[in-house]
């Protein structure tokens, strides 16, 4: 479980839950779905910052 000791992940999950949360509840029925979109991106914000910071990282090293 390295997410609770993650600290980018306690720093993006604020905002993307919060956005998704207001996305579901002010939507129309029709258009709920979108609101699943901006927890993908979370994923891929998220993913995608810790493989260049481990890029980052291996560069420094070599």
């Amino acid at each position: 479980m390295n997410h609770f000791k993650d600290k980018r992940f306690w720093m993006l999950i604020p905002p993307f839950f919060i956005t998704f949360l207001l996305l579901f509840i002010l939507l129309p029925y029709e258009y709920k779905f979108y609101s699943f979109v901006v927890l993908l991106v979370f994923w891929m914000v998220y993913y995608t910052w810790n493989h260049l910071t481990e890029k980052r990282k291996k560069k420094e090293i070599s």
